[in-house]
């Protein structure tokens, strides 16, 4: 019997495209320009929080937060934020929740 209704739990290291980033603080002194994108998209969007699939994207069918504040690369959104998303929280400057 095949359920039609069936889907895949989240696979280890998946996005939670619903977690809530909230900015708390700036960088001071020298910063990546990619993390800094992530900043600027952050000091952008209203009450300086976005969600995960607000700044990367979720499915290429709209533009991420970080398109929008200007990044530049062949990698995807997705890849900066989870290169910097441990830095970013380790240095004060997000909350994830």
């Amino acid at each position: 019997m095949i359920d039609k209704n069936y889907k895949a739990g989240t696979q280890k290291g998946s996005a939670n495209y619903d977690a809530v980033i909230t900015l708390i603080a700036t960088p001071k002194g020298k910063f990546p320009p990619q993390a800094g994108i992530i900043i600027e998209a952050l000091v952008a969007a209203k009450g300086n929080t976005l969600t995960v699939g607000e700044l990367v994207g979720t499915d290429g069918s709209t533009e991420s937060a970080l398109d929008k504040a200007g990044l530049k690369t062949v990698q995807t959104p997705n890849d900066i934020w989870t290169y910097y998303k441990a830095r970013l929280v380790e240095e004060g400057l997000v909350t994830i929740s």
